[in-house]
């Protein structure tokens, strides 16, 4: 069976966009020319899709469940909304890999937004399980359990064991970054990113090593290269720059490499960095940017294989750490 991998290595486009593409994403801008790149694709390919309406990407519109089909439905509530996660290729892959094992598993697939959830809590509670994909206030969580107790989260855990859930492991991808930042012989290393488990290490080793400073400490609420442009514009008006910057996401890297390229430095003679997720343009950008390899596709797909065992009758529940890769580039040196 042809799945989207297959399209996107015949048409050379990334699984997220040829999967958001198919399935009439409006929020999706692609040339022309990727356009009939994927038709063509599929074409030669043989790939059957089903047809998905635009209305699942509009807000207030609640879908049904079509109990006598006899397909097995996914619900899955999304906390980013579809303008949101054009600029997350992280979450977007994420999706696709979701996406990707429904159409392998002949699975169809409904997506709420936050904003839909009161909504649909008909919907939620009928479901066999459900996909929570992001980060949660705990008053969204709370309803999330109270209306449906087979749940599987994406990308964070705030039930512990009384849920699924699929994880990166933050803690030793943040150690083995941090190792290397050590190891690099750094004097003076900066952080940039949110309160999660990346900040508590780069702050628990810095301080092992007598190299923390809190003013080269920036925490945001955002990924986005607005974030890592402002933060890292704040850095350089400080004394003693920065030698190395650990981003928390490429996205917020791309802001640190525009911040410091303004003001005349360089990467990495002047300043060090390394990202994490390694976009599709991290080894493109000037110089290539060395990042931690994720595999948010794969997360994607492990979280359809679990949802298939919780409605066969899995009766324990499981967590999947998910490990990562470094790749070390040209923006990050060993001295």
């Amino acid at each position: 069976m042809t799945t989207l991998k297959d399209i996107a290595k015949r048409a050379n486009i990334s699984t997220s966009t040829i999967s958001r593409f198919l399935n009439e994403d409006p929020t999706l801008s692609v040339s022309e020319d990727k356009k009939r790149a994927i038709l063509e694709a599929v074409q030669s390919l043989g790939y059957q899709s089903p047809k998905r309406s635009k209305k699942q990407y509009t807000q207030h519109e609640v879908p049904k469940i079509n109990e006598a089909s006899g397909i097995k439905q996914v619900v899955m509530v999304n906390f980013l909304t579809p303008t949101q996660e054009i600029d997350d290729p992280y979450f977007t892959s994420i999706r696709a890999g979701i996406q990707n094992r429904c159409l392998e598993k002949g699975m169809e697939l409904r997506t709420l937004h936050l904003d839909q959830i009161n909504s649909s809590l008909e919907l939620i509670e009928k479901a066999p399980a459900i996909i929570a994909v992001g980060h949660f206030s705990k008053e969204v969580v709370k309803i999330l359990y109270r209306t449906n107790r087979n749940i599987i989260f994406v990308d964070s855990n705030p039930l512990g064991n009384k849920t699924d859930a699929v994880l990166i492991d933050r803690v030793q991808l943040s150690n083995d970054v941090m190792q290397n930042i050590i190891a690099s012989q750094s004097k003076r290393p900066a952080f940039i990113g949110n309160n999660e488990e990346r900040l508590h290490v780069f702050r628990k080793v810095t301080k092992e090593n007598g190299l923390y400073r809190d003013k080269l400490c920036k925490v945001s609420k955002e990924y986005c290269i607005e974030s890592g442009y402002q933060a890292m514009k704040e850095m350089l008006q400080l004394e003693e720059l920065p030698d190395v910057v650990y981003a928390a996401t490429d996205m917020v890297a791309v802001g640190v490499y525009r911040a410091i390229y303004e003001f005349g430095l360089v990467i990495p003679q002047d300043i060090q960095v390394i990202g994490t997720n390694d976009i599709s343009s991290a080894r493109h950008m000037n110089p290539s940017l060395t990042t931690i390899r994720l595999f948010p596709f794969e997360m994607g797909e492990i979280t359809i294989d679990m949802f298939i065992e919780l409605i066969e009758g899995r009766k324990y529940k499981k967590t999947i750490l998910f490990g990562h890769e470094f790749i070390l580039r040209d923006s990050f040196n060993f001295k």
